[in-house]
């Protein structure tokens, strides 16, 4: 039996519903469409994105949203994006 996470935080990108754990999963309608993380290279802080197969998909974005936005289209949520 799924257990529904524990959110930290809900809101919308590109009209959708998004739902993140404080571990940084990304979850849509609960299925887990990814996770995203902080790191800090270069002295700046980047986000990275991960499908939920555990596929890297790009690292070294300046927004959280970016990120978000990228696993979104990854899973067939929306059709486009523009940074």
């Amino acid at each position: 039996m799924d257990e529904t996470p524990e959110f930290s935080e809900s809101f919308r990108i590109s009209g959708i519903a998004v739902n993140l754990t404080a571990g940084g999963e990304v979850w849509v309608e609960g299925v887990l469409v990814g996770q995203v993380s902080r790191e800090k290279r270069f002295d700046q802080w980047f986000w990275r994105a991960v499908d939920g197969e555990q596929n890297e998909i790009k690292r070294f974005f300046t927004s959280r949203p970016e990120a978000i936005q990228l696993l979104l289209l990854r899973a067939d949520l929306i059709e486009g994006i523009g940074f």
